[in-house]
């Protein structure tokens, strides 16, 4: 999948509109409600990444009519000069190559790509080691 850009759009415009859920009425009336639960940015002035939370819910006449989901988004985020913010959404099914997501994300949706989940252990213990090691060298 490619990138979609917004002329004019701003990152915070970019965050508002990737964050925003939407309801939608099938034919069949049942009601589809996405919500995002959290979500934070990292990166820089000129790119990164919007990691979120999504909620699905089904419901017709008030009541489940599917079981609901949740899962862990990865929405990488660039400027492009003279035009402005773009992105490129994928979910943890998709493997992302990117693993700075927060931990504490891992525990709020089931395991859709255990492989990425290893990566992004692995990611925050080799930050967790570099401030470690710092610490050390400052203390000495």
């Amino acid at each position: 999948m490619g990138w979609l850009f917004t002329y004019g759009q701003t990152l915070k415009d970019a965050i508002v509109r990737r964050t925003k859920g939407w309801d939608h009425t099938g034919e069949d009336g049942v009601l589809i409600r996405s919500s995002c639960r959290k979500h934070c940015y990292r990166g820089g002035s000129f790119s990164g990444v919007l990691w979120t939370v999504w909620d699905r819910t089904f419901t017709k006449d008030g009541v489940a009519a599917r079981p609901a989901e949740s899962w862990i988004g990865c929405d990488l985020l660039r400027y492009q000069r003279d035009y402005g913010w773009g992105h490129k959404d994928m979910d943890e099914a998709m493997g992302p190559y990117q693993y700075s997501c927060p931990l504490g994300y891992l525990a709020l949706v089931p395991v859709a790509c255990e492989t990425w989940r290893e990566g992004v252990r692995t990611y925050h213990d080799r930050l967790k080691a570099r401030r470690e090691a710092r610490r050390a060298a400052i203390c000495r």
